[in-house]
C-alpha cells in the first residue's frame, strides 16, 4: 500500500521531464523528498532496509561544540594573554552603545530616502503634495538642494576613482537608487511618507536591465560595461599534456549582513556638525559631508564609539548615509537620524562583488598543469569604485607555481547598486576559483585533491606544505576518508564527504592610523584614542593589552576611548585585516616615547611605582601625552597567512539538506596579540563563508532589476543550526612572524577563504548521491553557486524510480 501511494504521489509531483525552471522541479523534489522520509519514519525498522531507513534520520541534530588550541607565552602578558573582549560584557547585555543610541534631542527629525522604482531611466517630475500634507512631516529634501557637491565618494579620498551621487540628480543607474529624503517626527512617519512620494520618470530602458555578468558580455556597449584590469602571461608552457578541462566557476555575491544597520545622527552644534556615524572610515565621513555642504572640514566633527558590524559594508557606503542625514541637519537646523530599515538597506547598499571564471587547463596523466588559462569577471554595479578586480589575480598566484599560467581580469558594470567590499574581497575569488580547479583536476585523475594541490604548491611555501602534512596526520585525514567511503558504500540516501581545504592570504599595510596616548595624573590611570573603527574585531582589546604591556601596568588602567576625527585626524578605513596590527604598532611607539619622557623622572626616585612616576612628571611639567601615526613611512612589510581546513558533512540526498559533522581549522597567526580575540575571528569569518557558499541568495526581478530577497524571510544568512556540529581551531605551534607587527598575524578575514571546502565537500557527496541513480564514472557535474537546496536537488537529478519502499 506504502509503495502504492508513493507511486501515485511520484506521478503527481514529478513530471516525465524536467520543467525548465529549476526551482520549480526542486520544489516537488523537496516535497517527495519530505513525504519519503515520513513514510520512512513511520515503518517498523525490521520492514525497511537500512540503506534507506538512515535518510529519516538526519533531523536528530546534537548540540554543537567547540575546541580551541594555542600556546600563550606568559612572559609577555598582559600582551598574548587569552582575555575575553574588553566589550564582550556589555554587549551580551544590552548596555553597549552604537550611534543609533544617542538619545534623541529636542526637535530632532527622522531621515528616510526615496528610493527609484526603476532601473534605468530619468527623473521626470517628483511630486511630494500627498507627503507633506501629513501631519509631522517636516521637509523633501532632493539633489538640487545641496548646496555643495553631490557627491559622498570624493576623489580627493584615496581608492574613489569616481563621484557617485548622494541623491539622484537626472539619471537613474539602479533600481533602489536613493532620490530624495524626506525628514518628519517620527521614524513610521518618515517612512510612511516616503512610500507616498510619487516619482514619474523619462526616458526608461525598453530592455531589460543588465544583472549579471553575462548580461554585460552580451550587451550591445559591452565595451563601454568591461574595463580591464590585470594581465599575468605564463612563461612556459608543459608539452606533456594529456587531459584538457575546460570550464566556469561563479563566487556568488553576498550582503553585509550586519546586527547594525547603515546608520547615521547629525547634531548641529553652533557653527558645527557632531556627526555619529556607524563607518568604518571618518576621514571619507568627513570629506564627505564638508564637501556636500560646503563647509570647512573642520567644521565636521565625526564620532565612532563603535559599529554593530560591517565587513566593508560601512566603508565607502556609510558615507551616503551621513551625507544625506547631515544635509537635513544643516538645511533645517534641527538634529537629524537616518536608520535604514533592512529592506530600504538591501535594496540601495551595494554587495560582495559576483566574479565569474572562465578556464581552461592541461594536465598530464599526474594531474600536473602543463597550461592554465583564466579569464574572470567581477560584477562591479553601476560603478567602479570600490573594485576587487586587480586583487583576484594577485591571491590566484599567491601560492601555487605559476610559469605556466595566463591570467585575465576584468571589472564589469552591471545595473544594480555600486558594489562594495565585502570581508576578504578578492582574496575569497581568488581562492575559491583556483581552488576549484585543483578540485576539477582531481577529479579528472581520480585522487586527492590534496595530493593535487601538494603538487603545484611553489617551493617557497614550505611553511604550508609542513602544515597540510602534520595537520592531514593529527586529524586522521586518511582513516575518516576511508570511513566515509564505508559509509556511503551502506547507505542510500544520506552520503558523506570529508574535504581538504588550503590558503596563502596575502597582507599589504597601507593607510594612515594614529593614536594618542593620555596618562591622567591623580591616579596614573591611561586613555587611548585611535583612528581605527571597534566594529566587533576586538581592537580596542589588542592595544590595550598592547599598552599595558608596553607601560609596564595592568590591564585594568588602561581605557580606549571612542574614535573622533578631531583626536585623530585623516585616518584610513578599517580595512583588510590590518587596523588592529597599525594601531598596536603606533600604541608601541607612542609608549616608548612615553617611556623616554619617564625616564628622566625614574632615575630621581628609588624604584618608584607607576603612580608615583606619573605624579612626579607631571609637578615637572611633563607633558603626559604621546601620539604616534602609522604610515608607509614606517615601512612595515607584508606577509602570508597560511591555512589549513579540513570539512566533514553529511548529505540527505533526498531533501538535499546536509549538516556539517565536523569543521578542523589550522591556522597560522604568528604570537596572537590576544588568543580569544583570534579564535572569534577566525570562527566568524569561517562561518560567515558557509553563509556565502551554501545559503546567502541574492535574486533580481529579470525584467525590473529589483532585489527580491530583500528580508530575513528570503535572505538567508547561517543560523545556529548552521554552525559546525563539532568546531575546532587551532594556532600553528611555534610561529613567529618575522615582519610582522609584534611578531603577530592578521585574523579578521583569511578564515573566510578556507569556507569554500564546503562546497568541495558537497560537490563530493552530490557525486555519491548520484551514483544511487545510475550515473557512473561520469564527468564533472555543474553545480550553481551557492549549493543551496534548490541547486543540489538539480545536481542530483533524482530517477524517481528508485523512490520505492524495499
Amino acid at each position: 500500500m506504502l509503495q502504492l501511494a508513493l507511486k501515485s504521489l511520484s506521478k503527481e509531483l514529478i513530471p516525465d521531464e524536467m520543467p525548465p525552471e529549476p526551482s520549480a522541479y526542486c520544489k516537488k523534489m523537496l516535497a517527495l523528498g519530505l513525504f519519503y522520509k515520513c513514510i520512512l519514519n513511520l515503518c517498523p525498522k525490521n520492514k525497511v532496509n537500512a540503506r534507506y531507513r538512515s535518510g529519516g534520520e538526519i533531523f536528530k541534530r546534537p548540540v554543537s561544540r567547540g575546541t580551541q588550541t594555542f600556546d600563550t607565552d606568559k612572559t609577555v602578558w598582559p600582551l598574548n594573554k587569552p582575555i575575553p573582549k574588553l566589550e564582550a560584557i556589555i554587549q551580551c547585555s544590552g548596555e553597549a552603545l552604537y550611534a543609533n543610541d544617542l538619545p534623541s534631542a529636542p526637535r530632532e527629525v527622522y531621515v528616510c530616502f526615496v528610493l527609484s522604482t526603476v532601473c534605468v531611466g530619468q527623473i521626470d517630475k517628483i511630486d511630494t503634495k500627498e507627503a507633506l500634507n501629513m501631519p509631522g512631516v517636516i521637509a523633501f529634501l532632493s539633489a538640487k538642494d545641496i548646496p555643495g557637491k553631490n557627491t559622498f565618494t570624493p576623489t580627493t579620498v584615496p581608492w574613489q576613482e569616481f563621484d557617485e551621487e548622494i541623491l539622484a540628480s537626472d539619471k537613474i543607474s539602479y533600481y533602489g537608487q536613493p532620490i530624495g529624503v524626506v525628514a518628519a517626527v517620527t521614524e513610521k512617519l518618515a517612512i510612511r511618507a516616503a512610500k507616498s512620494i510619487s516619482v514619474s520618470y523619462k526616458n526608461i530602458s525598453k530592455k531589460k536591465p543588465v544583472l549579471t555578468i553575462e548580461d554585460a558580455l552580451n550587451a550591445p556597449s559591452s565595451e563601454n560595461r568591461v574595463r580591464k584590469e590585470i594581465i599575468i602571461k605564463p612563461k612556459n608552457k608543459g608539452v606533456d599534456t594529456n587531459k584538457v578541462i575546460k570550464g566556469s566557476f561563479v563566487t556568488p555575491s553576498q550582503y553585509h549582513y550586519t546586527m547594525e544597520p547603515q546608520c547615521c545622527v547629525v547634531v548641529p552644534i553652533e557653527d558645527q556638525l557632531d556627526v555619529y556615524s556607524s563607518t568604518q572610515w571618518m576621514d571619507l565621513v568627513q570629506v564627505a559631508v564638508a564637501g556636500c555642504l560646503n563647509i570647512p572640514e573642520n567644521s565636521v566633527n565625526v564620532i565612532v564609539r563603535r559599529v554593530g558590524g560591517a565587513y566593508g559594508g560601512k566603508a565607502s557606503r556609510s558615507a551616503a548615509v551621513a551625507a544625506a542625514c547631515a544635509l537635513v541637519a544643516r538645511r533645517l537646523r534641527r538634529p537629524a537620524r537616518l536608520t535604514l530599515p533592512i529592506r530600504d538597506n538591501m535594496t540601495a547598499i551595494g554587495k560582495r562583488q559576483t566574479c565569474l571564471a572562465n578556464y581552461e587547463v592541461e594536465i598530464d596523466n599526474n594531474g600536473v598543469i602543463q597550461y592554465l588559462n583564466v579569464t574572470y569577471y567581477s560584477d562591479c554595479g553601476f560603478c567602479f569604485n570600490d573594485t576587487s578586480g586587480g586583487e583576484i589575480a594577485n591571491t590566484m598566484t599567491n601560492l601555487y607555481d605559476v610559469t605556466r599560467w595566463s591570467i585575465e581580469g576584468y571589472s564589469v558594470l552591471t545595473d544594480k547598486a555600486s558594489n562594495t567590499w565585502c570581508r576578504a574581497p578578492g582574496t575569497t575569488e581568488g581562492t575559491a576559483i583556483i581552488e576549484h580547479i585543483m578540485e576539477r583536476i582531481a577529479h579528472t585523475v581520480k585522487k586527492d585533491s590534496i595530493d593535487i594541490k601538494m603538487l603545484h604548491v611553489a617551493e617557497q611555501h614550505n611553511t604550508i606544505k609542513d602544515m597540510i602534512m602534520s595537520f592531514r596526520k593529527e586529524c586522521d585525514y586518511d582513516v575518516r576518508v576511508e570511513n566515509v567511503k564505508k559509509i556511503n558504500a551502506e547507505n542510500s540516501w544520506i552520503k558523506r564527504a570529508i574535504k581538504m581545504a588550503i590558503m596563502s592570504y596575502p597582507i599589504g599595510y597601507s593607510g594612515n592610523f594614529g593614536v594618542t596616548i593620555s596618562i591622567y595624573h591623580a591616579d596614573g590611570t591611561v586613555a587611548i584614542s585611535h583612528g581605527g573603527i571597534e566594529m566587533g574585531q576586538g581592537i580596542n582589546t589588542k592595544i590595550a593589552q598592547v599598552c599595558a604591556h608596553f607601560l609596564n601596568i595592568p590591564l585594568e588602567k588602561v581605557s580606549v576611548k571612542p574614535s573622533n576625527s578631531f583626536v585623530t585626524p585623516n585616518a584610513m578605513a578599517s580595512n583588510g585585516s590590518i587596523t588592529s596590527e597599525c594601531l598596536a604598532y603606533a600604541v608601541m611607539k607612542a609608549c616608548e616615547d612615553m617611556q623616554q619622557k619617564l625616564e628622566s623622572v625614574k632615575e630621581e626616585l628609588e624604584n618608584p611605582t607607576w603612580e608615583e612616576t606619573v605624579t612626579k612628571a607631571y609637578n615637572k611639567g611633563i607633558n603626559l601625552q604621546s601620539s604616534y601615526m602609522t604610515s608607509i613611512n614606517d615601512e612595515l612589510k607584508g606577509y602570508n597567512v597560511y591555512g589549513v581546513a579540513i570539512i566533514e558533512v553529511e548529505l540527505d540526498a533526498l531533501t538535499g539538506t546536509h549538516q556539517i559533522l565536523k569543521v578542523d581549522i589550522l591556522e597560522d597567526t604568528g604570537r596572537s596579540i590576544s588568543p580569544e580575540i583570534d579564535v572569534g575571528q577566525i570562527e566568524g569569518a569561517f562561518v560567515m563563508g558557509l553563509g556565502l557558499w551554501t545559503s546567502e541568495q541574492l535574486i533580481y526581478d529579470a525584467d525590473s532589476g529589483r532585489l527580491l530577497t530583500d528580508r530575513t524571510w528570503t535572505y538567508k544568512p547561517p543560523g545556529a543550526k548552521d554552525i559546525p556540529l563539532d568546531f575546532r581551531v587551532s594556532f600553528r605551534r611555534n610561529s613567529l612572524n618575522p615582519t610582522g607587527v609584534l611578531r603577530s598575524k592578521a585574523t579578521g578575514e583569511p578564515a573566510l577563504v578556507l569556507a569554500v571546502v564546503v562546497i568541495h565537500a558537497l560537490q563530493f557527496a552530490i557525486f555519491e548521491a548520484r551514483k544511487e541513480h545510475g550515473y557512473k564514472d561520469e564527468d564533472w557535474v555543474k553545480v550553481d553557486t551557492p549549493y543551496s537546496v534548490d541547486s543540489i536537488l538539480k545536481a542530483i537529478s533524482s530517477n524517481t524510480d528508485n523512490f520505492k519502499l524495499i
